[in-house]
């Protein structure tokens, strides 16, 4: 049988750990088990599922260090510093 090629882009993965939305710094797709590190320095072991299997229970919230984290690294001021200001 010949191989189906699924491409994955690193970048678009966001983990939910503690029922919130996470960031990370990938270069490849972790393998299952594998540890992985959080923008915000949680880590957990990977786990794959159906992304629609992730929104069937619970709607998760965002963590603010990793938004705080990835704003920062593209110039953008935090969610936080903006509503402030209104």
């Amino acid at each position: 049988m010949v191989a189906a090629v699924i491409y994955v882009d690193p970048q678009t993965i966001q983990p939910v750990l503690n029922g919130k939305w996470h960031r990370m710094d990938l270069t490849a797709v972790p393998q299952p088990g594998e540890a992985v590190t959080m923008l915000c320095g949680e880590s957990g072991e990977a786990e794959f599922k159906l992304s629609g299997e992730g929104r069937n229970n619970r709607v998760h919230q965002q963590c603010e260090p990793c938004d705080d984290v990835l704003r920062q690294r593209k110039g953008i001021p935090s969610r936080r510093d903006r509503i402030g200001r209104c």
